[in-house]
This record gives C-alpha cells, sequence and structure tokens, in this order.
C-alpha cells in the first residue's frame, strides 16, 4: 500500500508531529497486521468475552480527550516501567504506542481480558526458570494471546512455534492434539527457547529478534554491523518484519502497563475461566459428548482444551489430562462411566472392526469367460476345474466347438467377505447367482462380480454340496433350509463390486426391490461406485 493512500486513511489526530512518517507504516507493519489476524481467529472469543456500555464508551473516546506526553515524558514513563530488558524510547517506539493506545482500543480491551487468563501462567513459568517478567508480554504480539493461531507459515500456539522448533522444545504433535497449542506446555517450551537464545547473545533485544526471524538472520546482522551485539544497531541489516519487531514489542509493554492513564478498560472472560484443573479421560470420546454429559458449554470445552485438534480425546494408556472449570468436578465423577464410553464413537468403531475383520466365505456366482484364440473347451474346463460336459449344460452347447470371442457361462464359488451386523442374528438366503452385467467378464482365471452372501449349503438335485467344494452335477439350484422370520429387520452390509447394478443386487435378496433399496441408503439416482457399502434391511 502506498504510504500517500495510508496517510489518506489516517485521522489528522492520529499523526505524531514529530514521526509522521512512522504511523504510518505501524498501521501497515506486517507484526500489527498478523496481530489484527491472530486476534479474530479464536471463534469463542466474543461468546466467552463479554462486552458491555463502559466497554464501547471507552473505545469510543474520541482523541482529544485522552493524554497527550512529550518525547521527554514519554521516555521517562518508558524507564519507569519495573523491567530489565531496556525500556528505550524513540519515534519507532512512539509510533507503535500511538497505534495501540489510541487507533486500536477494541484490540487492546480483549488482548486485557486474555492476559488476566494467561498471564499468571506466563509469570509463574518465567519465575521458575529466573527470567524476566516482562517476558510474559512477548505472546501479545506473537499470538493475540490466541492459544489455536496458526501463521501462514504454520507457527502455532500462543508462542507461535514451528514445528520442528516446537519438537526441540519437547512439545508433542500429532493427528488429535498439537502440545504447540497447550497453553501450559507451549510456556513451559516457549520460555525454554527464549532461555537458550539469551544464553546466546547475553542480550534481551537480540533474543526477542531472533525469536522472531531465527538466530542466522540475527547472527548475520551483527556481522554485517562489524560485530556490534545491539539491536538498534543491527535493526537495518535484519529483516523487515525484525525490524518492527522489538519496537512493537516496546510498545505493547508500554500500552498495557499504562492502560488505565488511557482510559482503556478490560473486557471481562466469563470467571469459570479462571478456577480451571485437570481430569482424567480414559476413553476415546468427543468433546461434544463431555460436554452434553456434564451439561457445559461445548465452546468452554473447546475453548479449556485448545489443544485438541479434532475436538476428540484421543485413547491413551494412562488417560487424557483434560481441562474442566472445578465446579464440574463433582459432576464429572458422578458420570464418569458414562462420559468415557461415546455411544457415536462406539458405533462407529464397531462398524470399522466389522469391514476390518469380514467373515470370508464362498458362494456361487456365474462368471462370463471370453474364449481366446486357439482355446479348446478341454483347456477351459481344466483352468476352473469343471467338466466339459458342465460348461455344454450351463451353456446348452450341442458339442465341444467353441469359437473365438465367444463367452462362455461359468459356475464358480470365489471366496468373498461377508460384512453382517454382527448384533443381528437373522440370516437371509440369497436366491440363485443371476446373469451379471454384459460387461462383466473373466479372463485368463479372474473372476469378476463377485457378490456377497451368506455361507449356505446348497442341493445340486439329490447331491448335497457344500459351497466350499467343487460342483459336480449342478443341477436346480434349492436352498437347504430359508431363514427363519425375525420380528426385527434383518440388516446387510453389502459391498458393491465390478459389474454391480441396483436390479442386479436386488435379486440377490428376496422381497428388496431398487426403490427401498435407493431409500434406505438415501441414493438420489442409480449410479455406484466399487467398494461403496450399502445398507441392505429385509
Amino acid at each position: 500500500m502506498a504510504v500517500a493512500t495510508v496517510m489518506a486513511s489516517v485521522p489528522a489526530w492520529a499523526v505524531n508531529p514529530f514521526t509522521r512518517d512512522s504511523v504510518t507504516r505501524a498501521d501497515v507493519d506486517p507484526v500489527v497486521i498478523s496481530l489484527d489476524s491472530m486476534s479474530f481467529q479464536l471463534f469463542t472469543r466474543n461468546k466467552l468475552f463479554g462486552t458491555s456500555a463502559e466497554l464501547e464508551r471507552c473505545v469510543a473516546i474520541p482523541r482529544d480527550q485522552l493524554p497527550t506526553y512529550s518525547a521527554a515524558e514519554m521516555k521517562r514513563r518508558m524507564k519507569e516501567i519495573p523491567a530489565l530488558i531496556p525500556m528505550d524510547y524513540n519515534t519507532d517506539v512512539q509510533a507503535f504506542i500511538d497505534l495501540f493506545a489510541f487507533r486500536k482500543r477494541d484490540l487492546m480491551t480483549k488482548l486485557l481480558a486474555s492476559s488476566q487468563i494467561y498471564f499468571p501462567l506466563f509469570e509463574a513459568e518465567l519465575d521458575k526458570n529466573h527470567m524476566p517478567d516482562e517476558l510474559k508480554y512477548l505472546p501479545v504480539i506473537e499470538s493475540a494471546l490466541n492459544p489455536q493461531a496458526v501463521s501462514p507459515a504454520g507457527a502455532t500456539g500462543l508462542w507461535q512455534m514451528m514445528y520442528g522448533t516446537g519438537k526441540m522444545m519437547g512439545l508433542d504433535a500429532n493427528s488429535y492434539y498439537d502440545e504447540r497449542r497447550d497453553p501450559v506446555k507451549s510456556t513451559m517450551g516457549g520460555v525454554k527457547y527464549l532461555k537458550q537464545l539469551y544464553d546466546l547473545y547475553g542480550d534481551w533485544q537480540l533474543a526477542l529478534a531472533a525469536y522472531n526471524s531465527g538466530p542466522g538472520y540475527v547472527n548475520k546482522a551483527i556481522a554485517r554491523a562489524g560485530g556490534v551485539k545491539n539491536f538498534w544497531a543491527i535493526k537495518n541489516f535484519l529483516p523487515a518484519e525484525t525490524r518492527s519487531y522489538v519496537p512493537t514489542y516496546l510498545a505493547v509493554v508500554y500500552v498495557m502497563h499504562y492502560y488505565r492513564d488511557y482510559k482503556l478498560v478490560s473486557a471481562e472472560p466469563r470467571r469459570e475461566l479462571y478456577a480451571v484443573d485437570t481430569v482424567s479421560v480414559k476413553g476415546h470420546v468427543t468433546l461434544k459428548h463431555i460436554a452434553q454429559t456434564l451439561g457445559m458449554p461445548l465452546e468452554e470445552l473447546q475453548f479449556l482444551n485448545p489443544a485438541l485438534k479434532a475436538n476428540m480425546v484421543p485413547l491413551m494408556a494412562a488417560g487424557y489430562p483434560l481441562n474442566i472449570p472445578v465446579n464440574y468436578f463433582a459432576s464429572f465423577e458422578a458420570k464418569k462411566e458414562i462420559l468415557q464410553n461415546d455411544p457415536e464413537l462406539s458405533a462407529l468403531a464397531s462398524i470399522n472392526d466389522m469391514y476390518a475383520n469380514p467373515v470370508m466365505v464362498r458362494v456361487p456366482r456365474y462368471i462370463y469367460y471370453k474364449v481366446r484364440r486357439n482355446e479348446t473347451i478341454h483347456n477351459i474346463a481344466a483352468r476352473y476345474g469343471v467338466s466339459v460336459a458342465e460348461i455344454r449344460e450351463w451353456n446348452h452347447l450341442k458339442n465341444n466347438y467353441i469359437a473365438k470371442g465367444q463367452n462362455l457361462k461359468i459356475l464358480t464359488f470365489p471366496e468373498v467377505p461377508s460384512y453382517q451386523n454382527q448384533q443381528n442374528v437373522a440370516t437371509n438366503t440369497p436366491a440363485a447367482p443371476v446373469k451379471p452385467d454384459s460387461n462383466t467378464t473373466a479372463s485368463e482365471g479372474d473372476t469378476a462380480g463377485h457378490v456377497v452372501s451368506e455361507q449356505v449349503v446348497y442341493y445340486y438335485g439329490q447331491d448335497k454340496i457344500d459351497t466350499a467344494k467343487k460342483v459336480t452335477t449342478p443341477k436346480k439350484l434349492v436352498p437347504v433350509a430359508q431363514a427363519q422370520a425375525s420380528k426385527t429387520p434383518a440388516i446387510r452390509y453389502y459391498k458393491v463390486q465390478n459389474g454391480d447394478s441396483l436390479w442386479s443386487i436386488t435379486q440377490h435378496y428376496p422381497g428388496l426391490t431398487i426403490n427401498k433399496l435407493k431409500a434406505d441408503n438415501r441414493l438420489s439416482g442409480k449410479t455406484l461406485v466399487k467398494g461403496q457399502v450399502l445398507k441392505i434391511i429385509l
């Protein structure tokens, strides 16, 4: 964006007379733009942080009703902030102070609210490591205190750590959870990384710059500046974003320290977000199920457990530590058994187990074999383990002559998976095999158009044949016994194979119509896809 365009959008009262260009750059600074983006990513913010008439009035206070300080006064006020990190003041810092104190007051009210939740956590970890308390302001410019924030580069969480850096700091990440998004663990990792950077440079402002750009850029900048280890001396040799990173940090420290002087008011987080502790959940359950069981808002449970990426608690041997408000502890203990068994996931797991471990059965199935050049009926009979007489009978041949390209019908008994509802003991006997669609053929020993069915025993004439055995004298196909009628519907699961159509599938289940099959599976058309699983309700 051109400077002239920015200047036109900035009110006259917002421009500091001695640093006009710096103010316009602050409005479009990459750190500030990222901060704005992070502040609006957290969908629960408006639901959990209440607004009030007083809050709205404080945001709308005109510039001429807010205090103005001279450069000398600003420098003095910066030095009066109790901090180990040098609170330097210059026109760059002033530009960002004006931005946060005057033009981004709504953002500051939200950041002040979030700080009530997260600052005690940051302060405790910093104190434990004997590090400056004012480092607690770093996640403000990193993530807008949004534990679920993700940058375009993939940096994640309150402390905006990249995946590799997080791993080095001991933060795990998988499909279910990302510890960079966990406020407690990410704070431990962020503080550990800051300490390593300080040990490298012996200067907190350089450590902050390296936190933003990485030590490589800072080391190059120091070398180009002649070996001077001072942020302001190497600033112009750093990437653009890093040049404004330390001034932005100093401005945020100043405004959040003196926010009352600028008549800023903090939005109030709901009280339940303060008194929080962990419980061990040893089941594979969704946050939705937990929230419904405990009778608490789902958004609140999600807010307290930002590390869970899929809104689902993973199954862990030692249990997953879930954060809940302390006033729900009694309800958790009373409903623990119900809470740790999610009916939706249990049903899904049952179906997955059924498909992962199918019962393999042999079923009768006609295939059509396309005769190749120089093949004889004897060759084909030997390939499929049947007799020449059987092939002639199945195809109504008067002799042994066959021609190239001719389709021969052959009865086979392929082994196929049977996907059955294990909770339903009712059985159903499929009808005799029917002719597959015209494009269902077999060649060189292949079988096509397999149909999943129950394993049954058939009579061929007077000879009882087990379906696992080769047919020797195929006559009329007659079931040994019909399935017993069930008082409740029998449910089957059918996996679509090559050549299947709605009509061909219904032929295997007496009484099943195409319209009923479509209705039971919510099908709008007739198209089927290989591998698609259909529910058969009889």
